[in-house]
């Protein structure tokens, strides 16, 4: 009888041993699936940033170069400047400027589906806080330029309202004079002159920021293609 239930006991232990070794090797497939589900989704998630940030790329290069140009019109306009001796002289310096703005807008869809989601967790922590400080930065900037440029339509219209326009339209000179009184013209090179130094401002820093975003933009790209290459 002792035999038998020692051979019992064996028996019972052996099978809690395998029961427990079962359960083992399940969580350890379950836990492999998972890994290898997680690392689906996160490589997904990596090749949609890469596609984004390469997008942001070319636009954020166009946008340099957009911002290089106005600021070297403004830099010639400026040394123009002294040699004009009358009102017409310098509105004709004025329309050498480049009188246009763009509202910047960057590709944020998979980062924000990233945060949304919550699967920003899947990132290395590296790769984590990257984008997250890509994410605020851009929408740092996104802010300031279109506060900037609401100002600078505000206070460029008001210079067009005087009559600053009828310069670039085809009105006949001598009806040109009556519409035009020279303290409006004065009025108008003045706020011009206020508005563009404004614009020379906020586009000089906003050159430095697009330059800085280039590189970190740049540095992201490098981290996502060195885990893709694991």
């Amino acid at each position: 009888m002792k035999n038998k239930t020692g051979k019992y006991f064996k028996y019972a232990f052996g099978e809690i041993i395998l029961v427990v070794i079962g359960i083992l090797i399940a969580l350890q497939i379950n836990n492999w699936n998972e890994n290898r589900k997680s690392s689906k989704i996160r490589n997904n998630y990596y090749k949609q940033v890469l596609q984004d940030l390469a997008k942001d790329t070319i636009y954020i290069n166009r946008n340099i170069k957009y911002l290089d140009s106005n600021l070297s019109k403004y830099q010639n306009y400026l040394k123009k400047l002294p040699k004009a001796e009358s009102t017409n002289d310098v509105i004709s310096l004025l329309s050498t400027l480049n009188w246009e703005f763009d509202y910047i807008n960057f590709n944020t869809n998979t980062i924000e589906s990233l945060i949304s989601t919550g699967d920003i967790k899947l990132m290395p922590d590296e790769i984590r806080n990257a984008l997250l400080d890509l994410r605020t930065t851009q929408n740092v900037i996104i802010k300031t330029t279109s506060g900037n440029n609401d100002v600078w339509l505000r206070d460029s219209q008001k210079a067009v309202g005087l009559g600053g326009v009828n310069f670039v339209l085809n009105i006949n000179p001598k009806l040109l004079n009556q519409l035009i009184r020279e303290q409006d013209l004065i009025s108008v090179i003045n706020i011009t002159n206020g508005t563009f130094q404004l614009k020379d401002f906020t586009e000089n820093n906003l050159l430095k920021d697009m330059q800085n975003l280039l590189e970190s933009t740049k540095e992201i790209s490098v981290l996502i293609n060195k885990e893709l290459n694991k």
